[in-house]
């Protein structure tokens, strides 16, 4: 006469028996679900899943067991299977992990130096005499321009006085019309006049300083 050996089950070993299995029974369906249940139910087919504050894992596990059966031991494999409660990724740890990389703005050119300033001198000029448009400008570069109202052709001639340096000269310029030139001045006085024939001995000349 053969004899039945019960093994009694725990809630929660009853739970993992019933995921072992598959579904539950028809008439377990009916019965309401204890929290844990619940809990271990709302866990998805991939094995992981959020639920209110933890993020289920399942874990399977292969074990061989030595069962005592008609008075002889035997070795039976079963597979035990287990969750794991860990806690979810925070809202702020995603957008960290989602946050791409801030590459570096280039540097800016250094703006360049600003040029220096250029003076400007214009001296108007009629028979006989030059009227000028500053008695005084700052060395360096600047353009002169003269401008010619008189009826006859006139030049004008720039010399640095007590000095050696060349004379420099704007070239003659007919009646109504005007000429340029970019000169580069020292600091000193010079003596502006008219090369023409006679106009400097009729009075045509000027005096400019150059200041440092």
């Amino acid at each position: 006469m053969s004899r039945r050996t019960t093994i009694r089950l725990g809630p929660l070993a009853a739970v993992i028996a019933v995921l072992a299995c598959g579904s539950p029974p028809a008439h377990a369906e009916s019965a309401k679900p204890s929290p844990l249940t619940s809990s271990l139910f709302a866990v998805s087919a991939n094995n992981r899943e959020v639920s209110g504050e933890c993020a289920w894992t399942r874990h399977s596990k292969r074990i061989a067991k030595r069962v005592r059966r008609h008075k002889q031991w035997r070795r039976v494999k079963r597979v035990k299977h287990w969750w794991t409660c860990e806690a979810p990724p925070t809202p702020s740890a995603l957008t960290s992990q989602s946050t791409l990389p801030v590459s570096p703005s280039p540097e800016l050119p250094s703006p360049a130096e600003p040029e220096p300033e250029v003076g400007h001198l214009g001296v108007k000029a009629v028979e006989y005499s030059y009227t000028l448009s500053r008695p005084e400008v700052a060395s360096g570069e600047v353009i002169v321009e003269l401008n010619n109202q008189g009826e006859d052709p006139h030049n004008l001639v720039l010399e640095h006085e007590g000095t050696e340096d060349p004379d420099l000269e704007i070239s003659s310029t007919p009646s109504l019309s005007q000429t340029s030139s970019r000169l580069s001045l020292s600091p000193g006085t010079y003596r502006l006049y008219c090369s023409l024939y006679k106009h400097e001995a009729k009075g045509m000349e000027a005096v400019l300083v150059v200041s440092d």
